[in-house]
């Protein structure tokens, strides 16, 4: 659709509206994906908190995931995958845990990991210029 467009008619009217919607729509989708991926990347980098850490941790990092575009918004969630396996398990970082705790004493616990919330401070900028990008092509 170009910038400036004649409309003669009410129909053209309905028409750009619903080209412009889509537009939208997939820019949210694209801010969704370009927000999870700094988001994974945010997660990856805090391995240093955890003192048993593997190389199974980055591969958690693809639990990460966007999810389904329903009316004008997407989820950018930590719950995983069936397909995958084993980044369900970043659910349990995301969130914390409680002390694990028996007849013996502390068994421990997994520590906060806040890659989700320090991804989301900047996700209304992202969205916002993706949104503004594609208004103006």
């Amino acid at each position: 659709m170009p910038k400036n467009r004649a409309i003669y008619d009410s129909r053209d009217l309905e028409k750009a509206s619903d080209e412009i919607l889509k537009k939208v729509d997939r820019a949210v989708v694209a801010a969704a994906f370009k927000i999870r991926d700094e988001i994974r990347d945010d997660f990856k980098k805090d391995i240093t908190k955890y003192k048993y850490a593997t190389s199974n941790y980055y591969k958690m990092a693809e639990g990460i995931m966007v999810g389904k575009l329903r009316d004008g918004y997407v989820k950018i969630h930590a719950l995983g995958s069936k397909e995958n396996k084993g980044d369900w398990k970043a659910r349990f970082f995301v969130g914390g845990t409680m002390v694990r705790k028996n007849s013996r004493g502390d068994k421990g616990l997994i520590e906060y990991n806040s890659a989700i919330d320090d991804g989301m401070k900047n996700a209304n900028t992202i969205l916002s210029t993706y949104v503004k990008n594609t208004l103006n092509n």
